[in-house]
């Protein structure tokens, strides 16, 4: 690959825009895995992707997520009392929880809706574990990571986002072939997922 086609390293892309990665890897018949706070920005471009009209070949989508365990106080991310302060959110879990349980519905609607039509064939399983929301990315086929992390300072606790939040946030996208960098970024976030994905409990409607 010459220095011209390379990827660049690392790029900023608005979650809104995931769907335009996911529609270019479809072809291929991804395996795609998240964390995040619901995963509703993963879901949301996906389910746009194969709801187009013009979908064709139908692909085979595995879409496996990790969400937090909302039935638990959160140790990190929490809402912000009325006086500045960190404590947890616990009409928030709950309505975070309502959102990931109606997200895992949704798209095992969407599978046989796609199924019957012979369009596409979509396998996805939702988990649960206690972590934070903080953690939050989306890797394509441990080619394409999408990495929507926020830093913290030590000690601080960041606010727990609204469910529409996270189509507006900005992601860092790593590719396979822009560098060492960028794979190794990939495959340790890869090794986190597969990690998490092991000790995690399947989402039930109560969490």
């Amino acid at each position: 690959m010459t220095d011209s086609m390379r990827p660049v390293e690392r790029q900023q892309v608005v979650a809104g825009d995931l769907g335009r990665y996911l529609r270019e890897a479809l072809p291929g018949d991804p395996g795609i895995d998240a964390v995040g706070c619901a995963g509703g920005t993963v879901v949301d471009q996906l389910r746009r992707c194969l709801e187009r009209g013009d979908l064709t070949g139908r692909p085979h989508v595995r879409l496996r997520v990790v969400v937090p365990d909302f039935t638990q106080p959160l140790d990190g991310p929490r809402g912000v009392n009325g006086e500045g302060g960190a404590e947890d959110d616990e009409g928030l879990r709950r309505e975070l929880l309502r959102e990931a349980v109606g997200l895992a519905h949704d798209m095992a609607a969407l599978d046989r809706r796609l199924h019957g039509g012979r369009r596409a064939r979509l396998d996805v399983e939702f988990r649960v574990l206690h972590l934070t929301p903080v953690v939050t990315f989306c890797l394509i086929d441990r080619s394409q990571l999408f990495d929507g992390t926020r830093a913290r300072g030590e000690g601080e606790a960041a606010p727990l986002p609204s469910p529409a939040a996270g189509r507006d946030a900005v992601l860092t996208r790593w590719h396979v072939d822009a560098g060492a960098a960028a794979r190794e970024r990939i495959r340790a976030r890869g090794l986190l997922f597969d990690a998490l994905w092991s000790v995690a409990r399947p989402l039930t409607r109560t969490g």
